[in-house]
């Protein structure tokens, strides 16, 4: 490992790091040099497609490498994060990679994300860059960077993708920066002094936190990478990988980001994550596989118009981000079969590491009721009791892993870190599900509370802490509400205080003044005179998960 580590991350072991690389299931190759293998083997390859243009694996190395420089020039440096909050195009990846380049970390930021869970992130991870656009899609980002800016210690660099003449203030260019560097001011091996080392961290991906403050998880280049390569056993020098995810999620880089740089194949960029525009961007580039989650999967099935779409060029599909429904698995089977395409099912995976996924010569039983098989080579996963013991096959408990694609613990919490880990080094997943005899997986439900939202996890507590901050509010509780396109929806359950009302518009235009971002708005209000309560005195959230699943059913959307 290079001198130092990233203060704050927990590093792997030195005898785990030596037993992971000697047997194979890490390669010890950073991004960067993913992307000089690709460069040098396929310079004219087209790497990365999107809406404005494209760029060949040799151009995009050279506009990683100029922005690498600006960075070093600007004076980051190893360790430094820098937060990325970019839509779904080709800047982002320039910033990706030239992140990497330097040893800096990147800290992945969905665009839509609102001031409260941006501020958060900066409280949290203290970034020095922001690379953020001034406006994406309608939106106007300039009101959220004018209130982070004063709240920001340690902020030094905002820069956006827009050219110079359309920026703010004293914002950098993306653009600009990238063209001021000439490249033949430098020595051919100007950055290799800087690669980072493989066991270094090479990004940090937020997740909601239960204190009200995100976790980052902090994964490295090793460790990410394994994920990157199980998770695509079996992709061809031939394939064309479209990303229709949010490209700030894991699921986009441990899915078509990664597998495009790991294999040198192309990726088409999908701006709007929409039916229509997934269904163009496959006729058009051809593209042979992509990952949707659930909602995307069945708004294509349930559209007349897919029918009218060229998708021969698809081989494989998969889904992946939240549970998928039997039926719609059997409609998805019968659909892409009928045009030779082979829909894989779902997905299961954390940011944390633990993935699986299905294999050829499961029974239809399996493939719809499991989460398949562990995907990572080297990892180990088991149940256990509230008191940490191994349960045998087909018991319900907690899912636990650990192996060289599990990561080693959160960003600065320590105390967490403690009571997320088994003894024996396994992390606890916060997942109830159990293990047959021949190694399928099945989840039967949560430990953590959390709300799974067409792949978006919701942390109820944030927004409960948020509801109690009004004035009518004595006490709240947020649940998952059953739905049949996303899953689930977050439905508020308050108490109120004497003689006060409370109505859902107002709720809602009151957590959008808190700076609450979209996800931390419930979709529904229940008024409730009490909430029922555990034997040790908790809200029972089961209870309020059962009353308005049933209340759904009897008006008809259950």
């Amino acid at each position: 490992m290079g001198a130092g580590y990233l203060e704050g991350a927990t590093p792997y072991p030195g005898e785990m790091i030596r037993q992971y690389v000697a047997k194979g299931w890490w390669l010890n190759l950073t991004y960067g040099d993913l992307l000089d293998r690709a460069t040098r083997n396929s310079p004219e390859r087209l790497a990365v497609i999107d809406e404005r243009g494209s760029l060949t694996y040799g151009r995009l190395k050279e506009k990683v490498e100029r922005f690498a420089i600006a960075l070093i020039e600007m004076g980051i440096k190893k360790h430094d994060r820098i937060l990325i909050q970019l839509p779904t195009q080709l800047e982002f990846l320039i910033a990706y990679y030239a992140s990497h380049k330097i040893g800096a970390v990147p800290v992945l930021a969905v665009s839509r994300q609102e001031h409260r869970e941006v501020s958060r992130f900066f409280r949290v991870f203290q970034p020095v860059a922001w690379i953020v656009p001034a406006r994406e899609g309608g939106r106007d980002f300039l009101p959220l960077i004018d209130k982070i800016r004063p709240e920001a210690e340690g902020l030094r660099y905002v820069i956006m993708p827009e050219a110079a003449k359309e920026l703010p203030g004293d914002a950098l260019s993306m653009g600009r920066l990238i063209h001021d560097v000439k490249l033949d001011h430098y020595p051919e091996d100007f950055l290799a002094p800087f690669r980072p080392d493989p066991d270094d961290v090479a990004v940090i991906f937020p997740t909601g936190g239960t204190t009200g403050l995100p976790k980052g998880v902090p994964r490295t280049h090793n460790s990410f990478l394994a994920n990157i390569r199980y998770t695509n056993t079996g992709t061809l020098p031939d394939e064309v990988t479209g990303l229709a995810t949010p490209i700030g999620h894991t699921l986009a880089h441990q899915g078509p980001v990664g597998k495009a740089i790991l294999f040198a194949i192309p990726l088409v960029l999908i701006a709007i994550p929409k039916a229509t525009p997934i269904l163009q961007a496959i006729e058009r580039h051809k593209i042979t596989h992509i990952v949707l989650v659930p909602t995307q999967l069945e708004d294509i099935l349930n559209d007349p118009a897919s029918k009218r779409y060229n998708l021969t060029s698809l081989r494989k599909v998969q889904t992946a981000g939240a549970a998928l429904r039997p039926e719609t698995a059997q409609s998805a089977l019968e659909f892409f079969g009928s045009i030779g395409a082979q829909f894989l099912g779902s997905e299961f995976g954390s940011t944390e590491g633990p993935c699986a996924k299905h294999v050829q010569g499961e029974s239809p039983e399996v493939f719809r009721t499991s989460i398949g098989k562990p995907m990572c080579a080297g990892d180990e996963w088991k149940v256990i009791d509230d008191e940490e013991r191994e349960l045998p096959p087909n018991t319900e408990g907690e899912l636990c892993a650990r192996g060289p694609c599990i990561f080693t613990g959160y960003y600065q919490s320590d105390a967490e870190n403690r009571a997320i880990f088994t003894r024996d080094g396994y992390y606890k997943m916060g997942d109830l599900g159990k293990i047959d005899e021949q190694g399928h997986l099945f989840v039967t439900g949560r430990k953590k509370d959390i709300i799974q939202r067409g792949g978006e996890g919701i942390i109820p507590s944030e927004i409960e802490s948020l509801l109690q901050r009004h004035p009518s509010v004595e006490k709240a509780a947020v649940v998952g509400m059953p739905d049949a396109r996303l899953g689930e929806r977050a439905c508020a359950y308050v108490v109120l205080k004497p003689g006060k009302s409370l109505g859902f518009d107002e709720m809602t235009q009151f957590l959008k003044g808190l700076g609450a971002g979209w996800l931390l708005l419930p979709e529904r209000l229940e008024v409730v005179s009490k909430l029922p309560v555990t034997l040790v005195g908790k809200v029972d959230k089961k209870v309020l998960r059962q009353e308005i699943s049933a209340k759904l059913k009897k008006e008809g959307q259950g």
